[in-house]
């Protein structure tokens, strides 16, 4: 009896209260991240806070669009402190493929040419590259206080080596992630106003050249990834968190990237 194998990819959409902003994101993220790919994947919708989240809805959105799997995550035990988001991640990690993507609910992703095929690019970075599992790309980080910097030297045209993430939008070869630095406590992690250390940041520390492998950025592939969300004024490293503002910003991206392609980007 031959096994079959497990997909080479899991993409994991994380979320947790955010049902509005998901109807829109998980149908147009799933076909421009999976349409035409030659790449096996699971997908799987991560609700974290569930006692607080319309479970149903979440899972109607998720039998309407194919989602293999949901996991409704309690948050009343072994939970991370600082930004409600470090739980989602840290608990999404232990997962069974080769390749991980975890994707936030108010991320928009994007390609700019519709034969491209992101999670055979994703591979195939990795497949050269094999001592450098992460690649992050976000598109609005010109808002960020943390600012994106350049922290080695490009690891290859169109791929820049940077000093930190956004939690956003990760893609990590998961065998050569668990080989660096592990993971603090769950209770490292702290979140204010004037100070924080969260998932993002420790990620960014650790992963960043030339304390780690390095973080990779593609800029010259042909696709775009967004945060469908505004801060609260120009300056703040904190966001709005708007329903109305996230499907606002998300109908915008749609219609900016659509003049960019062969083909409207919403499909």
């Amino acid at each position: 009896m031959v096994m079959q194998t497990w997909p080479e990819f899991t993409i994991n959409f994380i979320c947790h209260d955010e049902i509005e902003i998901l109807r829109k994101t998980l149908p147009h993220n799933l076909a421009q991240l999976c349409a035409g790919t030659k790449r096996g994947y699971d997908v799987i919708l991560t609700v974290d806070g569930v006692e607080a989240a319309p479970r149903d809805d979440f899972l109607r959105l998720a039998e309407a669009h194919g989602v293999d799997e949901v996991r409704l995550r309690r948050r009343r035990s072994n939970c991370a402190s600082g930004d409600g988001a470090n739980n989602g991640h840290l608990h999404a990690f232990s997962d069974k493929t080769r390749y991980l993507l975890t994707i936030e609910a108010d991320i928009a992703f994007f390609r700019t040419d519709p034969d491209f095929d992101p999670l055979d690019a994703f591979v195939q970075f990795f497949d050269r590259h094999p001592k450098r599992p992460l690649i992050h790309q976000m598109d609005d980080h010109d808002c960020w206080v943390w600012k994106l910097e350049k922290a080695a030297k490009d690891v290859e045209a169109g791929v820049w080596s940077v000093n930190r993430v956004a939690s956003h939008f990760l893609v990590y070869d998961t065998l050569g992630a668990r080989q660096v630095k592990g993971f603090p406590d769950l209770g490292v992690y702290h979140d204010s106003q004037t100070a924080w250390f969260n998932f993002e940041d420790e990620l960014s520390q650790i992963f960043a050249e030339p304390a780690g492998p390095g973080i990779a950025f593609p800029t010259d592939w042909p696709m775009r990834v967004y945060h469908c969300d505004r801060k609260l004024r120009e300056g703040s490293a904190h966001y709005c968190k708007s329903a109305d503002v996230k499907l606002e910003v998300f109908e915008q991206r749609v219609k900016e990237v659509a003049a960019l392609t062969r083909r409207p980007a919403a499909e």
